[in-house]
C-alpha cells in the first residue's frame, strides 16, 4: 500500500489545497469525492489502477497523469511513485485536448525534485 504525499512537504501542498477547495464548492463537491476515491484506489492497489484512468507520459517518465472527467470538466492530477509513496505534484482543470506545456513542465520539475531527494538520502547513508 502506498502512502499519499503532497508536494512539497508531504502533508501539505498545492494539490491538497486544490482538493479542499473543490470539497468546499457546492457544484464541484462530487468531483472532489470522485478524485478522492481515485487517489485512494491508487494508494491501495498500485500498480493496478482498476477503474482509475492513469496516463504514462512518454518522455516525461516516471511522471503520470490521473484523469477524471466529471460534469463536463476534465480534472487532472500529475503524480509519481517513489518507493512506497504516492506523490501528488500538481492539479488543474483541462480546457482543451492538449495538456498545457506549463503544467507539464511544472509537474516534471517537482517530480525531479522528489526523485533527487531520494538520491541525496542515499549519498548521505553511504
Amino acid at each position: 500500500m502506498l502512502r499519499k504525499r503532497y508536494f512539497p512537504h508531504g502533508d501539505s501542498g498545492e494539490v491538497r489545497d486544490y482538493l479542499n477547495a473543490l470539497r468546499q464548492d457546492g457544484q464541484r463537491k462530487k468531483a472532489a469525492v470522485r478524485l478522492d476515491i481515485d487517489i485512494q484506489t491508487l494508494e491501495e492497489f498500485w500498480p493496478r489502477t482498476l477503474n482509475v484512468v492513469v496516463k504514462t507520459l512518454r518522455g516525461w517518465e516516471p511522471l503520470r497523469e490521473l484523469k477524471r472527467e466529471y460534469d463536463g470538466i476534465a480534472y487532472r492530477i500529475f503524480f509519481c511513485v517513489k518507493w512506497d509513496e504516492l506523490w501528488l505534484l500538481s492539479a488543474f482543470e483541462k480546457e482543451s485536448q492538449e495538456t498545457p506545456r506549463n503544467e507539464l513542465e511544472k509537474a516534471y520539475k517537482r517530480m525531479k525534485k522528489i526523485m533527487e531527494e531520494e538520491n541525496d538520502e542515499k549519498k548521505k547513508r553511504h
